[in-house]
Order: structure tokens, then C-alpha cells, then sequence
């Protein structure tokens, strides 16, 4: 992921190398990742970039209609992880959980769009920072009944994020742009989402203003960070490494979650490029919905047990 690192200035085969240089893990990746950019990279002309947006304005989904959409799935993913049971609900509980999936990308994209559109960047991470304090012991005991000074929810993520976009497109020394990058990603490892978060959102931000190198970025990660590939191969190398082509795997319903990530690849392909409602619950409503929910559901948790 080493492209993030580079400003869009330097030239567009820079953004040629997000995903060639992380090759030497699997050699799946190797080819994954080049395939990927040889078929999915193209730079978009000006015309076809204002067709697109005369195409999608007129319908499409506004950046307020994708983050209600977010904001109902992360209800039902978090219904279903303090309330049913994996073993005896499996089946609902799987299909919860994934639809649960879609609220992290979609939530990191409008970061993105925020940064861009903020009048006030300053105000803009003050309040991402304000609220990600705010639900810090909600988003804790919402579901756990101890306290771990390192658990941190997906405000902090986006925070870590933002702040990374801010680094990559504003530090001109390229030792300390990746000095302070990389300091953020180690920040996020214990955040919801963890490291992929910060990747996801620094993906999207490289390739801003073109939507189809964002989500060939995005498709990437899935693919390859949230075992997406895996859900798809794993019979060949059962095959390749036991000698046995078998479909076991896909007899447990908890491997079915992962594709709950292709979800947002489809949903963000229909974002018309407009802000949408402009009222102040649009603007507010997932900053004071997220901790508010988490301590509804953390009292009616306690109750329950009790």
C-alpha cells in the first residue's frame, strides 16, 4: 500500500504501484493485484468524468442516503451481536452480521467526502474526535463487562484515517509523511476495523474524483484483506495442498459473513456525487446516533441478564 504515501501530482503512473509493491506474502496476491490494476486502473478524461456525474446526479444515491443506509445496517449487525445467539441463531445471526458489513466502508468513504467538502477542517476533526471520545465507554461496555483502555470504536478508525489523508496531502518531506502515516496505522490496530480502516480510507482519498479507481481500490482490499479471495479459492487449495476438492467450508455459515464487503462496492457505484439533505440531522445524526444506540443497547443488555 505503499502509494499512499505519494501525492496525486507526481503523476498518474504513480498510481500505477498501490499494489505491486506489497507482493511478496502469497503469490496469489502478486497476481491478483496486477491483474486488478491492468484491467481496472483507467484514467478517467474530463468528458467521460462529466458524463458520469450528469448520469449519476439525476438519480443515484446522495452521500445522506448512503450513510442512513449504513447507519441501519450497523443497527442490525449490533441487534444481532448483543441479542442472538451464534449457535442457536446461526442462520439469522450470519445473515445480520453481513448485512452488517456494509456500515465501515460506506462510513469511511463519506470521511473522505467529508474531508474534501468540509468548510472547517479544523472543526471537522475536532468533532470526530469530540465523539469518538463520547462513545469511547459506550462502545466498550455496550457488549463486554470489563474495561480495555485499548479498545477504541470506529470513530477513532475514521479519526486515524482523516488524519492520514491530512498527512499524505499536506507534509511535503516524504520521510516524515511516512513517519506520521505509519504511525497513525499502528494507532488504529486495536480500533474497530483495525489497520484496513485507515487503508481503506487513504484508498479512497488517492483516488478521489475518480469513482472507478476507488472502487478497483476498494475491491482490492476486500479481495484481499477481508478473505473475501479466500471464500472463493479455498476449495482449490484444499485441493492443491490435501489433494481433495471439497465444499466443506461452505457448509459453516460464518464464512459467509466476509461477503458482506461486496455490498458497499455496489452501493457506492450508485453515488450521484451530491450531499443530499442539508439539514442538521443529516449532518449530526451519525455522530449522536452511534454512542446513543450503543447505550441503549448496553442498558437493555444489562437488563436482560439481570
Amino acid at each position: 500500500m505503499s502509494f499512499i504515501f505519494f501525492d496525486d501530482k507526481k503523476g498518474k503512473r504513480l498510481a500505477r504501484l498501490p499494489f505491486c509493491l506489497v507482493i511478496f506474502i502469497q503469490p496469489f496476491n502478486h497476481i491478483i493485484r496486477g491483474l486488478c490494476l491492468a484491467f481496472l486502473y483507467h484514467p478517467l478524461t474530463e468528458k467521460e468524468l462529466t458524463m458520469n456525474e450528469q448520469t449519476t446526479a439525476k438519480t443515484g444515491l446522495s452521500i445522506s442516503a448512503l450513510k442512513y443506509i449504513a447507519i441501519t445496517a450497523m443497527l442490525i449487525d449490533h441487534i444481532a451481536f448483543a441479542f442472538l445467539d451464534d449457535g442457536e441463531h446461526i442462520i439469522l445471526y450470519t445473515i445480520m452480521d453481513l448485512i452488517g458489513r456494509i456500515t465501515g466502508p460506506i462510513m469511511f468513504f463519506a470521511a473522505v467526502e467529508g474531508y474534501h467538502h468540509t468548510k472547517n477542517l479544523k472543526k471537522y476533526l475536532l468533532r470526530l474526535f469530540a465523539f469518538a471520545l463520547i462513545s469511547y465507554l459506550p462502545f466498550m461496555y455496550a457488549w463486554h463487562d470489563h474495561f480495555n483502555p485499548l479498545r477504541l470504536n470506529v470513530i477513532f478508525t475514521i479519526l486515524f484515517g482523516v488524519l492520514a489523508v491530512c498527512a499524505r496531502r499536506r507534509i511535503k518531506n516524504i520521510v516524515l509523511k511516512v513517519l506520521v502515516i505509519s504511525v497513525l496505522i499502528l494507532f488504529s490496530i486495536s480500533a474497530d476495523y483495525g489497520t484496513a480502516g485507515v487503508i481503506m480510507i487513504l484508498t479512497f482519498d488517492f483516488f478521489y474524483g475518480n469513482r472507478r479507481n476507488q472502487l478497483a481500490g476498494y475491491l482490492l482490499i476486500v479481495l484481499l484483506d477481508f478473505d473475501v479471495w479466500s471464500f472463493f479459492i479455498h476449495p482449490f487449495w484444499e485441493w492443491v495442498y490435501t489433494g481433495q476438492f471439497t465444499i466443506s467450508y461452505y457448509s459453516l455459515p460464518d464464512n459467509y459473513i466476509c461477503l458482506g464487503f461486496l455490498i458497499p462496492f455496489f452501493l457506492l457505484m450508485f453515488y450521484n456525487g451530491q450531499p443530499g439533505s442539508r439539514s442538521k440531522l443529516s449532518k449530526w445524526i451519525f455522530y449522536i446516533f452511534y454512542p446513543a444506540h450503543l447505550i441503549i443497547i448496553g442498558l437493555i443488555r444489562l437488563l436482560v441478564m439481570s
